[in-house]
């Protein structure tokens, strides 16, 4: 089977690009043959890519303004990638296309490539950006509970400043999710893969076909399950994660107040609130909070290997928390959100807490009761690792997959 898996980067850019190397390579493991597209923004999965000549030029949108108008149109509609996809499509004849995350840089000129060509195609719902024109279905540090850019109209997004607090990028953000919906893109997909019940549900509220939705959700490689469980700690509490407003990290740093001095945070990851954070630390004269920056491979292993329990205090919709099953791999519970879809990984008093977004009192009595209770904390991470040995490795996802597949593969 060929399989062409789309999306803006081929690069190590966040979750849903990790999710695409993971997925890719597997494919590759089973025998499959597998391709790439995207823009050319480097540095690649794959140093000189063979096929990277049909990659469309990257453009920083951030940057845009309005005297830079045809850069503009095509983060609407991208002509050039419409054109080079096909070119390549006619070359490589993949069976199916994988599109992911596209808005913006390729965009949904993908999915009227594929269908000039008749390639069926599924697209993976990494976030709520199809449904939400803020990406996150929060606004400022708020969750957006009412929807109302489902239920009533897009604007409410830039009424709500959701995007990135500025009215500009709201504004830019709602009109190109009203592009998006006035020309049915979204109709051209056959199939939809939702890493979580959340998110599909999510979908119908939105009004996509319930039985083009396919519940699949992440998995962690083979691998990685050699890993043995740690349930001894260190005396810190852990985050992993992009370093951003809708992350919860504030939440976080303000319940660190409540807990005892000895007791640390680390905070490993990247962002753009990093300095914002680092202030509220300094303002709040918290001397028990380390920053560790981007971390990957045996550092980051370490940090999961030595926590108390992993932290997940976003405020968005988290379409399904990957850094769930790190933390299970190592045998650490997770205190999160009651949000979105971390109560369908995360059992309440069985792998971890949960706690009300933005709630800093339950947060920090969540954090106290484990750092009082260690037996509690080892038997959580216990139930965690059985967990994810049970429900998300790579066989389970490649059964599920390969059934949504089949629907489309013409013998």
């Amino acid at each position: 089977m060929k399989i062409l898996y789309i999306n803006n980067f081929f690069s190590p850019y966040g979750g849903a690009e990790k999710s695409i190397n993971l997925i890719s390579n597997l494919m590759k493991e089973k025998g499959h043959e597998v391709y790439y597209f995207a823009t050319d923004k480097q540095p690649y999965f794959e140093e000189n890519y063979k096929y990277s000549r049909y990659f469309p030029q990257f453009c920083d949108k951030r940057s845009l303004s309005i005297s830079n108008l045809p850069n503009i149109l095509n983060t609407f509609y991208n002509h050039t990638a419409k054109k080079n996809l096909i070119k390549y499509l006619k070359e490589i004849k993949p069976d199916i296309v994988s599109v992911h995350n596209v808005q913006f840089h390729l965009t949904f000129s993908v999915l009227d490539a594929c269908k000039e060509l008749d390639i069926p195609v599924t697209m993976y719902i990494h976030d709520p950006r199809i449904f939400c024109p803020g990406g996150t279905l929060s606004y400022g540090e708020n969750y957006c509970y009412d929807e109302p850019c489902i239920n009533e109209h897009t604007f409410n997004c830039v009424l709500r400043k959701c995007k990135e607090g500025s009215l500009k990028a709201s504004t830019f953000a709602s009109l190109n999710y009203l592009f998006i919906r006035h020309k049915k893109f979204l109709d051209k997909v056959n199939a939809f893969v939702c890493p979580s019940m959340a998110i599909k549900n999510l979908a119908i509220r939105a009004g996509i076909q319930e039985e083009k939705l396919y519940v699949i959700n992440h998995f962690l490689k083979q691998e990685e399950f050699n890993i043995s469980p740690n349930y001894q700690n260190k005396g810190y509490f852990l985050y992993v994660g992009r370093v951003d407003r809708e992350k919860g990290i504030n939440t976080l740093i303000q319940a660190m107040e409540n807990l005892p001095e000895d007791i640390k945070l680390h905070i490993v990851g990247t962002g753009y609130d990093m300095e914002r954070l680092k202030e509220l630390v300094g303002d709040l004269r918290l001397n028990n909070i380390i920053f560790r920056g981007y971390l990957s491979g045996d550092k980051l292993n370490k940090e999961y290997e030595n926590c108390i329990a992993t932290v997940l205090p976003c405020n968005w919709f988290e379409v399904f928390g990957r850094t769930i099953l790190e933390s299970f791999l190592h045998g650490k519970p997770v205190i999160a959100s009651n949000i979105a879809a971390i109560p369908e990984i995360v059992e309440h008093n069985v792998n971890g807490i949960l706690f009300e977004p933005k709630n800093i009192n339950q947060l920090s009595q969540a954090m106290i009761s484990l750092v009082n209770d260690w037996e509690k904390a080892m038997e959580m991470g216990k139930n965690g690792r059985l967990k994810l040995e049970n429900n998300y490795n790579s066989e389970i996802f490649c059964e599920r997959y390969y059934s949504l597949l089949s629907h489309f593969i013409k013998p």
